[in-house]
């Protein structure tokens, strides 16, 4: 979703981009994956290859700290070895959910689920290489999976949904970070980002946005729920927000999300005006 976003904006931007996946680039032979990376001799590799389903980390921790964490050794590795600048995505399940306020770069991350314990992995071998991290948070966009599509799906379908109320993060459009990304690339710009749309809301207050877009009723077909009524294997972040203000200030802020919903939507074919 994140990958294919970064390519267009890489060829938009007239670089020589190279997308390598799998089969043949496999985070589970992470020295083959790092043979792949020499053998390109790229100026710069971004990383945005992972395990990302986040309950089924839960039950897949070995496999999760595999290729979210120690695969992340090698490639950094492999790309200082050149003198390529490597960035690695991270995300926001690093943190607790507890501070109260956004988190900035410099807070102690403390992850809770076995996601974001390997994330948090990845991202110290990445900077022990001499990488940087690029945290992201709530992602949307086309090619993938991602709420907006599945609330999208289930209201144009007519169903009655409980969505929960008490966990608050801050969306991102996938679009507008593939360039944020990219600038930061291009500055080889060291150490960790917060990448993220302004503005923050909850799952509920995204859902209800959704559905608006659509034309729907959102009092009509969404009940807010706390999390405790809608228990998952991963515990979620009650308040994952992350403060972007260093990339406000050295690049430039992302657009609000609400706006960034209605473009999606609108390139979807969801939004009605």
């Amino acid at each position: 979703m994140l990958g294919q976003r970064l390519v267009e904006q890489g060829w938009r931007r007239a670089h020589h981009v190279i997308p390598v996946d799998l089969p043949s680039f496999d985070l589970g032979n992470p020295k083959e994956a790092a043979a792949i990376i020499r053998a390109e001799a790229p100026e710069a590799v971004i990383h945005t290859a992972a395990l990302t389903d986040v309950d089924a980390c839960e039950s897949r921790s070995d496999e999760a700290m595999a290729i979210n964490g120690l695969a992340l050794g090698p490639l950094a590795k492999a790309a200082h070895e050149m003198g390529a600048y490597f960035l690695a995505i991270g995300t926001d399940y690093v943190f607790d959910g507890e501070k109260g306020e956004p988190y900035t770069v410099d807070d102690q991350p403390n992850p809770q689920t076995v996601y974001g314990g390997s994330k948090l992995l990845g991202e110290s071998l990445a900077l022990e290489a001499g990488g940087a991290v690029a945290r992201l948070s709530w992602l949307f966009g086309p090619g993938g999976g991602n709420f907006v599509k599945t609330m999208a799906g289930l209201l144009s379908e007519g169903k009655d949904l409980k969505v929960v109320d008490d966990q608050i993060g801050r969306p991102t459009f996938t679009r507008d970070a593939a360039a944020a990304i990219m600038d930061l690339t291009e500055a080889r710009a060291p150490g960790i980002w917060h990448i993220s749309n302004g503005g923050w809301t909850s799952w509920y207050g995204f859902a209800c946005a959704i559905a608006e877009g659509m034309g729907l009723s959102a009092d009509e077909q969404i009940r807010p729920c706390s999390t405790k009524e809608y228990p998952r294997p991963a515990a979620r972040p009650a308040d994952s927000r992350l403060d972007t203000s260093l990339l406000d200030k050295q690049f430039s802020a992302l657009q609000a999300w609400p706006d960034a919903l209605t473009q999606y939507m609108e390139e979807e074919g969801w939004l009605v005006k």
